[in-house]
């Protein structure tokens, strides 16, 4: 059968040789770069789809040669490592170009929705080719220095979009019929006008969630007794525990459901279990300190930690029903603290 593999492998076999020799190193490549990149944008706070990695496969390697004229393939193909950052808003593309930059060497962007022009079909996102810096010493490294890795940072929505138009298969903007040629344009128009909404969206809940905060800051007794949603305890933990790291939404959306499976549906139910089980938290977690499996120091509760804690020391069916020995040893320990 005939297809691009065959084709390199009859004509040159070597190069196929050579492309198994140095898969392993990009392998290790996309492994590397994926684990940075993980880290840093777990400490910054970027809220990201999902973080992908992948070595180049034989096939796309050969296809690329047919398509393009290259005297080394292994030395100018520059994505055969490549890592995939999908992010959810458009106002942390700066935090995730300045995160680049600080931990990779920059060779080339490429702005792949800048490029084109106002009539052009398509919407794109940014590439990255970079390696790793000098400080990546040791015997770990060597064979990686200098290779170069492709590093794609998208939102999600387009994302979507490049996967429509993978399938589109339209190359150039002559490849479309004519006929539907304006239906396609107002296609990726939509993906991206909804990328803004998107955004809109995010800043007007997190405006809500200070509006919460700042009611109660200035009437409590009358703002703690809105009923429970995601958002508002969101804004509740940031007034209650102002000194805490920001809890992120899938843990607040998972406390709220414990919440609700145990009846408590105001805010001023929760506000009162603090109140009472503060002093047991707090030497609770001074002797058991949470501790992340990357970090040297043991750590604080975030707000949604503190609240469980709490609800431990003072439900007795929330206590229970975590059925964990350690955990309820722990909690007896300081149950007398409670108020």
């Amino acid at each position: 059968m005939d297809s691009p593999l065959n084709r390199v492998w009859e004509n040159n076999p070597e190069l196929i040789r050579s492309y198994y020799d140095r898969l392993p190193i990009h392998e290790r490549l996309c492994e590397e770069v994926k684990y940075i990149l993980e880290k840093k944008i777990k400490s910054s706070g970027i809220q990201i789809g999902h973080l992908t990695s992948r070595a180049k496969t034989l096939e796309s390697f050969c296809e690329k040669i047919e398509r393009k004229a290259y005297d080394n393939p292994l030395q100018e193909i520059t994505d055969l490592s490549g890592v995939r950052v999908v992010f959810l808003y458009v106002s942390d593309k700066e935090k995730l170009e300045q995160l680049v930059n600080e931990e990779f060497e920059i060779h080339e962007i490429v702005d792949k929705l800048g490029d084109k022009g106002v009539e052009e079909f398509g919407y794109g996102a940014f590439h990255y080719i970079v390696s790793l810096r000098e400080q990546h010493a040791g015997a770990r490294y060597d064979d990686l220095k200098g290779v170069r890795c492709e590093i794609q940072i998208r939102t999600i929505l387009q994302d979507a979009w490049a996967i429509v138009d993978h399938h589109l298969s339209y190359k150039h903007e002559e490849d479309i019929p004519k006929q539907l040629k304006r239906k396609l344009h107002a296609l990726s128009g939509l993906f991206e006008a909804a990328d803004d909404q998107f955004e809109r969206i995010y800043h007007a809940r997190i405006q809500y969630q200070n509006n919460v905060k700042n009611s109660i800051s200035v009437d409590a007794k009358s703002s703690l007794e809105n009923d429970i949603n995601l958002d508002n305890l969101l804004g509740y933990m940031a007034w209650r525990f102002p000194d805490r790291n920001t809890s992120s939404i899938e843990a607040a959306a998972d406390l709220l459901s414990e919440l609700n499976q145990f009846g408590y549906k105001k805010l001023s139910s929760i506000d009162d279990v603090i109140k009472k089980a503060w002093d047991a938290v707090s030497a609770s977690e001074r002797k058991y300190p949470p501790q992340e499996p990357d970090d040297e120091e043991p750590g604080q509760y975030v707000g949604v930690g503190l609240i469980r804690s709490a609800l431990a020391f003072v439900d007795e069916n929330y206590r229970l029903s975590k059925n964990e020995g350690v955990f309820l040893a722990r909690v007896n320990e300081f149950l007398s603290l409670v108020k």
